[in-house]
């Protein structure tokens, strides 16, 4: 009977339900189930699975239960989403330890209601609450919902501090884009470990700083700590905003030698990489060894064929992915549609379009760019005009900018001078004076310029990019004065 909650345990880390409730069955027959260790690993299998009924089952015919099996239960409710019911029982509680009340902070603060979690935090007793774990939680809670003044002001008074508490506030201050105090926190720990590392490489990249990624992951194996799954998912992501293939490949040799395990994220990562540095021979490879593929690897796939205009191969892909089953969502759209208007697959772009009813999707405003730019650039300029004056949200400057583009191409004035009127962007008189005098009607373009400049539509100053000694230098390009009269 002994080994039975062990049992349990794994299957209920593994998320294997059926082989817990074979389990389950067994105990029943053999009488195992009265036994409070038992019928407390079964509701926490059960609660951790997403079968709450099923637990509460368990725990309702236990002859005895002890703190654990009331903490799994409350854990169990809160998981699910049942916050009412999980306080019912917290209150009925004649014992609760520090588990019981981390339970309650943690299960309000992923549901975001902070207040009621600050409210039980408030509430722990002196004796308690000087249990890292519970200020770890309450940090934390605040950080994930993006208070990092709340959140540091906490962390400030903690009597002491874990790794897990440094690495909340390394990455609540990177997911609000302050890199600097992100990099502050850190650099304030007198022992650092890999998770600590793993979030300041992961937050360099979520923020696009992607050099200061591969230095951070160059200068943590110089301490002597070895990579894991999680550091080359976002050393991977890095290799391929930057399209640093080299770096890339050497990443996946490393990965092979150190024997770090290939799970889907890791796969994903090297799917990713290899598409978007254009290695889509590499990246083809690794996707069809997949056993199991989401949407992100058939993502990165079609992408990057219709990034690398092979537009043909990306279409050609979603229909293998609309076919296998893994349900296309926006960004797996986006990619094809732009495969279409870049081959000028007109007839099916327009039906893959249609095809976003079918799973639920709206359209949002870059699909309807994508749209517009395959019309436009397939000359069905009425069309795309039409379109713009239906869609149910108002067109941006990139979507006109599509079409007017496309009426520069074929000197449709008609058109993009009604454009002007029913939406009238300013910046587009520009191109409309562009088009004019391409025709050489020279009177209506000057006009259009006199229009712009009352207007004071002005351009957006270029950039070009110098590279000095491996360094960088932006150096901008201001738009000519005009001399007043």
């Amino acid at each position: 009977m002994g080994v039975v909650p062990l049992v349990l345990k794994a299957c209920a880390a593994l998320s294997l339900v059926s082989l817990g409730k074979a389990l389950h069955a067994e105990s029943v027959k053999s009488r195992f189930d009265y036994n409070v260790m038992v019928g407390t690993a079964l509701l926490d299998l059960y609660g951790k699975c997403g079968e709450i009924r099923s637990a509460r089952k368990v725990f309702d015919y236990m002859p005895e239960r002890n703190v654990i099996t009331w903490n799994a239960m409350v854990g169990g409710y809160m998981k699910s989403g049942d916050v009412k019911t999980a306080f019912l029982l917290f209150e009925n509680m004649s014992e609760k330890t520090i588990v019981t009340w981390n339970e309650m902070i943690y299960g309000y603060a992923r549901h975001g209601d902070i207040v009621m979690a600050r409210s039980f935090f408030d509430r722990v007793k002196d004796e308690l609450r000087m249990n890292v774990v519970t200020w770890s939680v309450m940090v934390d809670a605040y950080a994930s919902n993006g208070d990092m003044d709340a959140s540091r002001e906490l962390f400030e008074m903690m009597p002491r501090r874990n790794f897990y508490v440094w690495s909340s506030m390394i990455s609540g201050y990177f997911k609000k884009g302050d890199v600097k105090s992100a990099k502050g926190i850190f650099d304030r720990m007198t022992t650092k470990s890999l998770v600590n590392w793993n979030s300041l490489i992961c937050g360099y990249t979520q923020n696009g700083l992607c050099e200061d990624a591969l230095e951070a992951f160059i200068k943590m194996q110089d301490e002597g700590l070895e990579p894991d799954e999680v550091t080359v998912v976002s050393v991977l992501s890095a290799c391929a905003q930057l399209a640093f293939l080299e770096v890339g490949k050497d990443i996946h040799k490393m990965i092979i030698r150190k024997g770090i395990e290939l799970n889907q994220y890791v796969l994903n990562g090297l799917v990713d990489m290899y598409a978007k540095c254009g290695d889509l021979g590499n990246a083809k490879l690794i996707f069809e060894g997949m056993k199991v593929k989401n949407d992100a690897p058939w993502n990165s796939l079609i992408s990057g064929f219709a990034n690398h205009s092979h537009c043909v191969e990306a279409i050609n892909f979603f229909e293998r992915m609309d076919s296998s089953g893994v349900k296309p969502n926006d960004i797996t759209f986006l990619s094809v549609l732009s495969a279409c208007a870049h081959a000028g697959f007109v007839e099916e772009g327009l039906e893959i379009f249609s095809r976003m009813e079918k799973y639920a999707l709206t359209p949002s405003i870059k699909h309807y760019g994508c749209l517009v730019d395959l019309l436009g650039r397939a000359g069905r300029l009425k069309e795309a005009c039409d379109l713009i004056k239906g869609m149910p949200v108002r067109p941006n400057k990139t979507v006109l900018g599509a079409l007017l583009g496309a009426c520069w191409v074929d000197s449709d004035t008609k058109v993009m001078e009604k454009l002007l009127k029913d939406f009238g962007d300013d910046a587009h008189y520009v191109i409309l004076s562009n088009i004019y005098a391409a025709a050489e009607r020279w009177e209506k373009a000057e006009r259009m310029r006199f229009a712009s400049s009352n207007k004071r539509s002005q351009k957006t100053p270029g950039c070009i990019l110098v590279m000095l000694d491996r360094q960088e230098t932006s150096m901008q390009v201001l738009p000519e004065k005009t001399s007043k009269t």
